[in-house]
């Protein structure tokens, strides 16, 4: 077996361990250990993310893949969903 598909499927297995929910793994700028971070932080829902601000983020996952402007985008694609029954 590959050795990166081993990892995908070990990193997926901890997330949903964790509880993160595929709503948030769906959210294309965040990669493996940015859910398996938020999980361990807490953060599950779209809800838990939507009200992060992008500092909080930051400091949860890190600067390794995301920066100011992509947490930002990260955090308002959590909330996208507040917005849709309005």
């Amino acid at each position: 077996m590959d050795k990166i598909m081993k990892t995908d499927r070990e990193t997926e297995a901890q997330r949903i361990a964790l509880g993160v929910s595929d709503e948030i793994a769906d959210i294309r700028m965040l990669n493996g250990r940015d859910l398996i971070a938020l999980g361990k932080n807490g953060i599950k829902s779209l809800d838990d993310l939507a009200d992060l601000a992008s500092d909080e983020l930051l400091e949860i996952t890190g600067t390794a893949n995301l920066n100011q402007k992509t947490a930002d985008e990260v955090i308002m694609a959590a909330r996208a969903h507040w917005f849709e029954a309005a």
